[in-house]
């Protein structure tokens, strides 16, 4: 782990080498000073014993207050560019981290809540941004100090830089034999730091759904055992913590005691002057003092350790949904869609019914979706229409078959291309917590070439939103809050409408965009939806009729199989088909 640790510091500190270099330095002339200070007092000592004149006397307590000045500038700043250097290299760390985890598939963030990707990016790369600045400014600065003051112990009497080096190594041997313990509780804690907040993330978000169904006890209750699994940990922690400090607290006493014994012997037999003891005394606490600080700083470093343990497990998942090595450009027209013996399984889901692997969802999948059509897929809950619509976009990749557009597999796309060659509406909107322009173009807007504001505002009038942005306070300027709260559903939804229009895709998918509208808000959408798939091909889910009206196919799926597919029109007109006993007894109870 301390390799790893090494490694992540030289990759990310190698573009600040100025910052490390000035650190440095700032550092050896706090080092420099303190070791000069009771040189400096030694020697008044022993010009006051020998009664030198009250000017040298004068001059020596001017220089003792300059270096201890000069000592504390120094520190501040290096302090200041330790803290500045940790900061700097940990938010490249985030930036790399957050771009990571955006690369990674569908099924690792079913199972990793974002609660706890939080506290990995922001919690663990907190701590290694302490971490980074105490590792530099506190274990490296009083390490080289505690060498200095043992140098110079051994130079002043061989005997007491003897009681230095057994009381420093003490003291390490100590912090070394609880490295692991240390290390694997912390690494328990922030596990559970993780746990608890995806805990709260999750009940915060379904806050409506718990009121509705009387779930506040059982959501506090399962709160507070997380609570109390924290505490538990906590505790542990904290006992380390004091083991250490009483321990090392127990060693300086043995250290000083006998520091002060050899200083009494030998001033007594006339071979040390009192300022020579004065000396060895100040030695003793400036060797105390890093120690010290060295064990404070030990829980920080261990967290760090821990955290760059987590870390490295994240940074090691890699995504299954590869870029292809020698991508293939798409057709910038309307395209064809081919599905050819497409079966696919949710990885990240538990085996079912006592079975080794998780159920296949979708079995032998093919058909073909002419240029420019229109299909309509139906199916109960469950049946397969939300995956095959997923994996379009290659949110997950098929596990046999082929997904084509004109001819080119989807695997041999750039995804770049393909997300922006495909654009879906569905009845769950996210927006964000930031101007109506960046929820519009979601922030695509920054370093690309930006849509015209007079084209957002045409397309927002277009789709029947011309008022509402008239009324808002500052235009495209005025912030949305997270969630659209204060939106209608409706609002929203044509919201979301108006992404697709802007990004001008080729291939369109709806799934089910138009299940929470009011009738009027639908007749604006219906409206939005016949102007959109002009040139386009479209993919329409739906389980009412009226939605699927439009389409030139139709898809029955049932348990993740074609059950049906072709014209809607020759569908309509076979007494023998499923598309037609749906349309006699009515889809919204055959497909509930």
């Amino acid at each position: 782990m301390f390799n790893q640790s090494l490694s992540l510091m030289g990759h990310y500190l190698r573009p600040h080498l100025w910052r490390v270099l000035t650190l440095f330095l700032l550092l050896l002339g706090s080092i420099g000073l303190q070791l000069a200070a009771p040189q400096v007092i030694r020697h008044f000592l022993d010009l006051a014993q020998s009664g030198a004149a009250l000017s040298l006397l004068l001059r020596a307590a001017l220089l003792f207050l300059a270096i201890t000045i000069s000592q504390k500038i120094l520190s501040l700043f290096s302090v200041y560019a330790g803290v500045d250097l940790g900061w700097a290299t940990t938010n490249q760390l985030r930036s790399d981290l957050t771009s990571h985890v955006l690369r990674l598939d569908m099924g690792f963030h079913k199972l990793h809540p974002p609660g706890e990707l939080i506290e990995r990016i922001d919690g663990d790369v907190s701590n290694l941004a302490d971490y980074f600045s105490d590792l530099v400014v506190n274990l490296l600065g009083n390490a080289l100090l505690v060498l200095g003051v043992l140098l110079l112990l051994l130079r002043e009497d061989w005997r007491a830089g003897l009681i230095g080096l057994l009381y420093a190594g003490a003291i390490l041997g100590l912090l070394r034999a609880l490295q692991a313990p240390v290390v694997t509780i912390w690494s328990d804690i922030s596990r559970s730091f993780a746990g608890l907040y995806s805990f709260i993330e999750e009940r915060l978000s379904g806050t409506e759904d718990i009121r509705a169904n009387g779930g506040e006890a059982y959501a506090m209750a399962r709160l507070l055992e997380r609570l109390n699994q924290v505490r538990r940990l906590r505790v542990r922690g904290e006992m380390l913590g004091s083991i250490t400090f009483s321990a090392s607290f127990f060693l300086y006493t043995l250290a000083l005691v006998a520091t002060l014994a050899l200083g009494a012997g030998s001033h007594l037999s006339g071979q040390m002057s009192i300022g020579t003891v004065v000396l060895l005394v100040l030695y003793m606490q400036n060797l105390e003092s890093p120690l010290n600080t060295i064990r404070r700083q030990v829980a920080s470093l261990q967290q760090g350790l821990a955290s760059i343990g987590r870390l490295a497990e994240l940074r090691q998942v890699q995504p299954t949904v590869q870029e292809p090595p020698t991508p293939a450009g798409l057709p910038p027209t309307a395209p064809a869609v081919q599905f050819q013996g497409v079966t696919f399984a949710y990885k990240d889901q538990p085996p079912a019914n006592g079975r080794s692997a998780p159920p296949t969802v979708l079995h032998d999948l093919t058909f073909t979706l002419a240029p420019g059509r229109v299909l309509g897929i139906l199916g109960r809950t469950g049946s397969g229409k939300t995956t095959l619509t997923r994996l379009l976009f290659r949110l997950y990749d098929v596990d046999q078959g082929h997904i084509r557009l004109d001819g080119v597999d989807i695997r041999q796309a750039r995804l770049s291309d393909l997300r922006r060659h495909v654009g879906m509406v569905t009845q769950e909107v996210q927006l964000f917590a930031a101007s109506l322009r960046d929820n519009l173009t979601l922030f695509q807007n920054y370093g690309r070439q930006p849509i015209p504001d007079a084209q957002m505002q045409q397309t927002l009038t277009q789709l029947g939103l011309g008022s509402w942005l008239q009324e808002l306070p500052h235009g495209l300027d005025t912030q949305l809050t997270a969630g659209g709260q204060g939106l209608s559903a409706g609002q929203a939804q044509l919201l979301a409408f108006a992404r697709v229009y802007l990004r001008n895709p080729r291939l369109v998918v709806l799934d089910e965009a138009s299940s929470r509208l009011d009738p009027a808000t639908e007749q604006l959408l219906e409206q939005a939806i016949d102007r959109l798939l002009v040139g386009r091909t479209a993919i329409i889910i739906a389980h009412r009729l009226g939605t699927v009206q439009r389409a030139d196919d139709i898809l029955i799926l049932d348990n993740g199989r074609i059950v049906e597919f072709g014209e809607r029109l020759a569908l309509a007109s076979n007494p023998q088909s499923r598309f037609y006993q749906l349309l006699q007894t009515g889809m919204e109870a055959m497909l509930a």
